[in-house]
């Protein structure tokens, strides 16, 4: 056996006196202003210019470890009478792995459905595309491995410390939501595209660039992009 270890409606009620001249000025007063959707589309296409925004990289060491410690078991009538270690029958091993991730959004499809302006014009939210994430390198640092192996045990093969390390590498990932990536991402692509948005007359402050949501793990299958990483998830 093995031991591991927000949009309101506001609805107002006319009297049958109310001509439709005031209809027709409270309807067109709701309308979307050419201006506004000129805005819309200039921002669309040079945003799209910007293409795969690389905006984030993160170097994380870990240490993988493993213990495997053999057992005596005997069983009478379905009941274990003896559970024991075995003397000289423990072994153990440490992996130092250095992965590099990649955040990076794709501003190809980006769409005008992704700007929304406050009724008076000068606030503008732009919610980005989802970030993808990828592994660029994984490496061990096999100067650094050790293990220990009692004398009746064998040393950890080849292909036992390579499923270690992929493990290693996929729990590297599955710390994505919790690394900062993510929000660094954000801020950078923020950095880029507030300047571009400010230079249609927008004050910096009154504009605010976030994610649609706030990623957990969860979401990693949609995130990480396995074409480009050099470890698949």
């Amino acid at each position: 056996m093995k031991a591991k270890g927000i949009f309101f409606i506001f609805t107002l009620v006319f009297g049958l006196s109310v001509t439709a001249c005031t209809t027709r000025e409270t309807d067109t007063s709701n309308d979307v202003q050419p201006e506004a959707v000129e805005d819309s589309v200039d921002l669309v296409l040079e945003v799209r210019q910007t293409s795969r925004l690389y905006t984030a990289e993160y170097k994380v060491h870990k240490i993988v470890t493993h213990a495997d410690v053999k057992h005596l078991k005997t069983s009478v009538l379905g009941y274990d009478i003896i559970d024991a270690e075995l003397p000289l029958g423990d072994r153990k091993i440490a992996i130092p792995i250095d992965v590099t991730l990649k955040a990076y959004i794709d501003f190809s499809n980006f769409k005008a459905d992704q700007i929304e302006r406050s009724p008076d014009g000068q606030h503008i939210h732009v919610i980005l595309p989802d970030p993808k994430v990828v592994v660029t390198s994984s490496k061990v640092d096999h100067a650094s491995v050790r293990q220990f192996a009692d004398l009746l045990r064998s040393d950890y093969s080849d292909a036992e410390m390579t499923n270690f390390t992929s493990q290693g590498v996929r729990s590297v990932l599955k710390s994505v939501p919790q690394l900062g990536i993510l929000d660094t991402a954000r801020k950078s692509a923020a950095a880029t595209l507030i300047p571009l948005i400010a230079s249609m007359g927008y004050e910096e402050e009154n504009i605010v660039v976030t994610f649609r949501k706030n990623y957990t793990e969860r979401d990693l299958p949609l995130l990480f992009d396995n074409e480009r990483s050099v470890v698949h998830f």
